[in-house]
């Protein structure tokens, strides 16, 4: 599905300023490394201080500008506070990647209020203060930009091989998100994608306090980081909203809008009049 815009899409970055968050490992690090071959400068962020570091001293080499923040997404004020670092320090940012998230795996009863806490503050309201803070800079300069949220495969459908019901509620909520803001911004010459992944071979499982052995084992084997960030890339250009990665959902995504577009066949038809008491 692609965008219709009256508007130029973005179509190269050479010179361009991303801000990437969850920028330290995985598929932000990847997004780095492929926007900085193709000539970006970057403002990346991370709550991992350790890895940030690493990631400017790896990224070093490629002489692109690169501004970091330590950065915890799910703070409004942070957020804040780094969209106007970003722009003192770099000019004008044409992209945006909300790429930060966790995993929260376990049954729905098990979790915990601070849990389900955890996962809306980082998972969907690191878009939410994104879309606040980070999208009035690509609409300050007037020039094509780009903004993309980094959901998933879950945000289509819940698995039911993995207890990941939280995570895809927030998933599911990146992508209603996603759709939402895609369909504000039509005709400003600013695109908008969704990162619909399925396992990416990530430290996501690893830093998750309640990853079962299955999803780990998935995440093991999942998609290079370095393939998606490519792809995604392309993807962009091209002006594609939905952006998935290799994945088997599909059949599985058909059963479930079969069982939608089912179940609204048997709805009761509509009338003007309302039924008497």
């Amino acid at each position: 599905m692609t965008q219709s815009d009256s508007r130029p899409r973005l179509q190269d970055f050479e010179g361009k300023t991303a801000i990437i968050t969850g920028a330290a490992s995985g598929i932000g690090l990847a997004l780095a490394e492929a926007l900085a071959a193709r000539g970006a400068d970057l403002a990346l962020a991370d709550i991992d201080a350790r890895g940030l570091d690493a990631a400017r001293k790896r990224l070093a080499p490629t002489g692109r500008r690169i501004c970091t923040r330590v950065l915890d997404v799910s703070s409004d004020a942070d957020v804040r506070d780094a969209a106007a670092e970003f722009e003192a320090t770099l000019g004008r940012i044409h992209l945006v990647f909300n790429n930060a998230g966790i995993d929260m795996s376990g049954e729905l009863a098990s979790l915990s209020e601070q849990d389900w806490t955890r996962a809306f503050g980082i998972n969907v309201f690191g878009v939410i203060h994104g879309i606040r803070h980070f999208l009035p800079l690509l609409r300050r300069h007037g020039e094509p930009a780009h903004f993309v949220s980094t959901a998933s495969g879950a945000g289509l459908w819940v698995n039911g091989d993995f207890p990941m019901g939280a995570y895809a509620a927030t998933k599911y909520s990146v992508v209603a998100l996603s759709e939402a803001l895609e369909q504000e911004l039509r005709g400003t010459g600013i695109g908008v994608s969704v990162l619909c992944p399925g396992p990416v071979k990530t430290p996501i499982a690893e830093r998750s306090n309640h990853a079962s052995e299955s999803f780990r084992a998935a995440v093991a084997t999942g998609t290079a980081p370095e393939l998606v960030a490519s792809h995604t890339l392309e993807a962009m250009r091209a002006g594609e909203f939905y952006i998935f990665t290799p994945t088997r959902m599909r059949p599985r995504l058909e059963a479930r809008f079969a069982r939608i577009l089912d179940a609204l066949e048997r709805a009761p038809a509509v009338t003007t009049g309302m039924a008497a008491t």
